[in-house]
C-alpha cells in the first residue's frame, strides 16, 4: 500500500504528458504562449479538466504516502498538509474554469508546492542520508519562483507565458520523481527530531 502511495509521486509525468498531447491536438492552442488552463477553453476542455482532476487526486494520494513516510520527524504534519492543499487546488482548477476562483486554486496549488519544497529542505537538514537534498530543494523552489515571475511578466507583455508556466511545473515534477525514486528504492527518511 505504501509503495503505491509513494508511486503517485510520478503523477506529474502523466499530467505533463496529457497537457502536451492535448496542446498538440487542440486547434489554435499555442504550447509556448497559452497557459495550461487555456486548454479548458478549447474543444478538448473536458479532457484537460479530467487531467487536472486526476492529477489533483494523485497529489492528495502522495500526501497520504508522505504522512506515513514522515511520521515522527520534522514537517510530519505540515509537509503532507501542504501537499494535500496543492492537490485540492489542482482539483479546484478542474471544477472552477473561470476566474477569480480558478486563479485562487492556481495560487493555492503553486504556493503549496513551493512550501512543500521549502519544508522538505528544512526536513533534509536533519537527515544525514539525504545529503545535498536541502540545497536541491531550495534551488528547485527558487527556480520555480523565478519561472513563475517570468510567467507573470510574459503574461502581461505578450511573451512565452505558457512556456514559463510549463517549465515551472516540470521543475517541480523532476524533483518529485527523483524523490519518489529514492523512496521506492528503499532510501527512508529517518524519524528525526520534531
Amino acid at each position: 500500500m505504501q509503495s503505491a502511495l509513494l508511486a503517485t509521486g510520478f503523477a506529474g509525468l502523466l499530467f505533463i504528458a496529457a497537457f502536451v498531447a492535448l496542446g498538440l491536438l487542440a486547434p489554435d492552442y499555442n504550447l509556448v504562449s497559452d497557459t495550461i488552463s487555456a486548454l479548458e477553453f478549447t474543444p478538448l476542455s473536458l479532457a484537460q479538466r479530467a487531467n487536472f482532476f486526476v492529477f489533483g487526486l494523485l497529489l492528495c494520494a502522495f500526501a497520504a504516502g508522505l504522512r506515513r513516510e514522515l511520521a515522527g520527524g520534522r514537517g510530519a504534519i505540515l509537509i503532507p498538509s501542504f501537499q494535500a492543499a496543492g492537490g485540492i487546488g489542482v482539483i479546484g482548477d478542474a471544477i472552477f474554469v473561470l476566474n477569480p476562483l480558478h486563479l485562487v486554486c492556481d495560487l493555492v496549488a503553486f504556493n503549496s508546492a513551493l512550501l512543500v519544497l521549502l519544508l522538505f529542505a528544512w526536513r533534509f537538514r536533519a537527515e544525514p542520508n539525504w545529503r545535498g537534498w536541502t540545497e536541491y530543494s531550495i534551488v528547485t523552489a527558487l527556480t520555480m519562483m523565478a519561472l513563475l515571475a517570468a510567467f507573470g511578466f510574459a503574461n502581461q507583455h505578450g511573451g512565452p507565458a505558457g512556456l514559463m508556466e510549463k517549465l515551472a511545473s516540470c521543475t517541480r515534477t523532476i524533483w518529485s520523481v527523483l524523490f519518489s525514486v529514492r523512496l521506492l528504492a528503499g532510501k527512508s527518511l529517518g524519524k528525526g527530531p520534531n
